[in-house]
């Protein structure tokens, strides 16, 4: 089966993060994709278009570039890559974190022994920017379990998923009517059309977290996020659903001061909680 990595960039990502980001993908990577897509979220300064050209060079035919005109945010520069993949597999990238060496390999492996999974993430490690790491970060395993997970929270860490183009091919696509957290939207409707959806227990990615991962945290995104969660536990369970109570206790959290809402992220309480399964 082949792969195509799916990326986008805009103009804020610092330039040593981009380029540590494709060689994760690229070079350190046991299994290589067949094809890199990067869409340029709108223009970027000089500084990380050099990254761009010299990845150009370096992974040649196989390197594929998208320009957006203007910035249209994630949600619609990634359905604009969807738009153009033609390989079997299609595995998200952030331009800011690290794929192990060995996360193309596993995740190529695991959908080649289960053709009943379409959707397989992995566990990650966080790290911050003086690069220490952080506990490992684990996700459920088992499609059930993940299902009913989703009310809680998001079963899966978006840039270490690898998906099957198939499922894209009936006109499933990121909700460009929200502008953050459109992973969550997806694996509701995923979920919602009875695509199987599971996780690597080993460690596929290490994901940045520093001080500005908490700062992007917004109230707006919060709602935004509120809005995802209702409609799509609405849309599985009824309006007669207990299940509410989680995303209106995120919301909550979220309306906290920023310093709380860090102090609560890294704790191992929300760990045992997000992990904890419903009976």
């Amino acid at each position: 089966m082949t792969i195509t990595v799916l990326m986008s960039v805009y103009d804020n990502e610092l330039p040593d993060r981009l380029d540590r980001s494709l060689r994760s993908v690229w070079s350190d990577q046991i299994l290589r994709p067949d094809e890199v897509l990067l869409v340029l979220d709108g223009p970027i300064r000089p500084e990380l278009m050099a990254i761009v050209r010299r990845w150009q060079e370096i992974i040649g035919s196989a390197f594929t570039l998208i320009r957006n005109k203007r910035n249209l945010g994630l949600t619609k520069s990634l359905n604009r890559g969807l738009d153009r993949i033609k390989n079997d597999l299609i595995a998200r990238m952030d331009s800011d974190d690290i794929s192990l060496p060995h996360r193309f390999r596993a995740q190529h492996d695991f959908l080649e022994a289960h053709p009943d999974i379409d959707v397989v993430g992995g566990s990650i490690q966080e790290f911050d920017a003086e690069d220490h790491l952080r506990p490992v970060r684990h996700y459920p395993t088992d499609p059930n379990e993940i299902a009913s997970f989703l009310c809680k929270g998001s079963p899966l860490a978006h840039p270490s998923v690898m998906m099957r183009r198939r499922i894209f091919d009936s006109g499933l696509r990121y909700d460009d009517s929200y502008p953050t957290s459109q992973d969550v939207a997806l694996w509701f409707e995923a979920t919602k059309r009875g695509i199987k959806i599971s996780n690597l227990e080993e460690t596929t990615l290490l994901y940045r977290s520093d001080d500005g991962t908490i700062s992007r945290r917004s109230r707006k995104k919060a709602l935004n996020e509120f809005k995802i969660y209702m409609e799509g536990i609405r849309e599985l369970h009824g309006v007669r659903t207990w299940r509410y109570v989680y995303p209106m206790g995120r919301l909550m959290l979220r309306m906290l001061p920023k310093s709380m809402i860090k102090k609560i992220y890294y704790s191992t309480l929300r760990t045992k909680v997000l992990r904890h399964k419903d009976k």
